[in-house]
């Protein structure tokens, strides 16, 4: 009897530390998940995208082209690059082209430092000046010249983007560092009765491969939406004020607020048109959904417009252009010089460099 027991005493001990073992691991998993709400985790075997049972993840079509509707002959559209960070140039290449060959001229604004036009300048000899997320700041002379520029006719597109997407993400401009909108933009997209909203927006009920790829919608039926049925968005800011044109899906979420609802993606003001996201214009996302349909609305938008006087803005004001960034390649300029002073030789400006696509 006592053979027995010293025989089965290992065991029962050896169980013993098991049973303790599984429930420490059942205590630190319930102490886990009890805390403050985080973002969404996805390795989660819970989570409902990988709950078989719910069919979340609904993949949009890849197809079509980007074409446009509208003739841009002799139409010049102007891309700020000189208060943004290095953007990448292949990210362009649809609109550069798509542009171009429908006849406009497509210019990169460099700034001063890079041995270009101030801003002003610049804006004088264009119809259209597209913004993709700036993060240097617009001097009170610049925000004079884009709203004197606007209120003449010109076109104005700003798209942005949240600085954080993912604990790893890229951006339009290389990686990407916080979860608030970039400030530049947000005095930009004010002057117009536009704001964009901080953090990004997700949905994990209904989505294009990946919570961060939110769908949107038309609110009705606008220029801007023509043809558009559904359109994917990657890691979109909400955009409030103006006329909404597209809006998220339900039970999208905005991760700074934790708040469903749905959201503004593009809105239209006047003669300015903000999106809540750069990726939009980029090769990959492109050709989702309608993407490319949005797109050519947006290239018809930029081009219609009728500028009078044709050299708004006239007048020069103090204030120097920010510090920009430049883009590899080779081109001609365009653009004039800037007046003279009275009495004295008119100097002649470096004009901004002009990028066609390679």
């Amino acid at each position: 009897m006592s053979a027995d027991s010293s025989r089965s005493s290992p065991v029962i001990r050896a169980g013993f530390f098991v049973g303790i073992l599984v429930l420490s691991v059942i205590v630190g998993t319930v102490a886990i998940g009890g805390g403050a709400q985080s973002a969404p985790d996805v390795n989660q075997v819970d989570a409902p995208s990988f709950n078989s049972n719910e069919g979340v993840a609904t993949p949009a079509d890849e197809s079509g082209d980007l074409s446009m509707s509208a003739d841009a002959s002799g139409k010049v559209v102007v891309i700020d690059v000189a208060h943004a960070g290095d953007i990448d140039r292949e990210a362009l290449t649809p609109l550069v082209s798509t542009l171009t060959e429908n006849g406009a001229t497509v210019r990169y604004h460099v700034g001063e430092r890079q041995s270009g036009s101030p801003l002003n300048e610049s804006l004088r000899s264009a119809d259209a000046f597209v913004v993709l997320g700036a993060e240097q700041r617009y001097t009170e002379s610049e925000m004079n010249g884009l709203t004197a520029f606007s209120d003449a006719g010109g076109r104005v597109l700003l798209l942005n983007e949240p600085s954080q997407a993912s604990p790893a993400g890229l951006g339009l401009f290389g990686p990407i560092r916080s979860d608030s909108v970039t400030m530049p933009m947000a005095p930009l997209a004010s002057q117009y009765g536009l704001s964009y909203g901080n953090g990004y927006l997700y949905n994990m009920h209904e989505y294009d491969t990946n919570y961060q790829n939110v769908y949107a919608t038309p609110t009705g039926d606008t220029e801007l939406t023509e043809g558009v049925d559904r359109t994917v968005f990657y890691a979109a800011i909400p955009v409030q004020g103006g006329d909404t044109a597209l809006t998220t899906t339900e039970q999208t979420t905005l991760s700074k607020t934790r708040r469903q609802d749905t959201y503004g993606v593009v809105a239209r003001s006047g003669n300015v048109v903000t999106v809540g996201d750069t990726n939009v214009f980029t090769q990959e996302f492109l050709y989702r959904a309608d993407n490319e349909q949005l797109v050519g609305n947006l290239l018809d938008f930029l081009v219609t417009g009728k500028k009078s006087p044709e050299d708004a803005p006239q007048t020069q004001e103090s204030g120097q252009s920010g510090p920009g960034g430049s883009l590899p390649g080779t081109g001609v300029g365009g653009g004039g010089a800037l007046p003279s002073e009275p009495d004295s030789t008119p100097t002649p400006e470096p004009n901004e460099t002009m990028m066609p696509d390679e």
